[in-house]
C-alpha cells in the first residue's frame, strides 16, 4: 500500500502520468504567485504508485497520516484539460462532495480553507455548471 507524507501543507497528488508536459505546466501554474503575492502551499506527491488512483482511496490514505491539511488536491486526467481543473477533496468533512478548481485559483482554496478563513460551501457553491471553481469575481 502506498503512503502519503505527513505535512501541514495541502497535498497535491499526481494521479495521472499520461502527459508529463501538461503535469509540469499545471504544477507551474499552481506554484506561481498571483499578482497579490498569494500562492498555494502544497506538498507535491509525484509517485506513479498513485497513477489512476480514485479520490476516495487518496483521501482515506491522507487521513491516515499523523498530520494533514484540511484540503487535498488531486491532479487526474480531467485536470489536464484547459485551465487545469484540479480535484479538491475535503479532509475535514466526509459529507462534502469534491469540486474542481482551476490551477491559477488553487491558492484561494488552499489558503482560505486551511486557515478556516472561509468555509467549504463558499467555494463549492461558487462553481460553474461543470462544477469548477474559477475564482471569485
Amino acid at each position: 500500500m502506498s503512503t502519503l507524507p505527513s505535512t501541514k501543507d495541502s497535498l497535491l497528488v499526481r494521479a495521472t502520468f499520461s502527459d508529463a508536459e501538461a503535469w509540469v505546466d499545471a504544477l507551474s501554474v499552481v506554484m506561481t504567485e498571483n499578482e497579490d503575492g498569494f500562492r498555494a502551499y502544497v506538498e507535491v506527491v509525484d509517485d506513479n504508485a498513485w497513477d489512476n488512483a480514485d479520490w476516495q482511496h487518496v483521501r482515506e490514505t491522507a487521513l491516515l497520516t499523523a498530520e494533514h491539511a484540511t484540503v487535498l488536491f488531486i491532479l487526474d486526467d480531467i485536470a489536464l484539460g484547459p485551465d487545469y481543473p484540479i480535484l479538491v477533496v475535503d479532509l475535514g468533512d466526509r459529507s462534502h462532495e469534491p469540486f474542481r478548481c482551476i490551477a491559477r485559483s488553487l491558492w484561494s482554496v488552499d489558503n482560505n480553507l486551511n486557515i478556516a478563513n472561509m468555509d467549504w460551501e463558499e467555494f463549492a457553491e461558487d462553481t460553474d455548471a461543470a462544477g469548477v471553481f474559477r475564482g471569485f469575481d
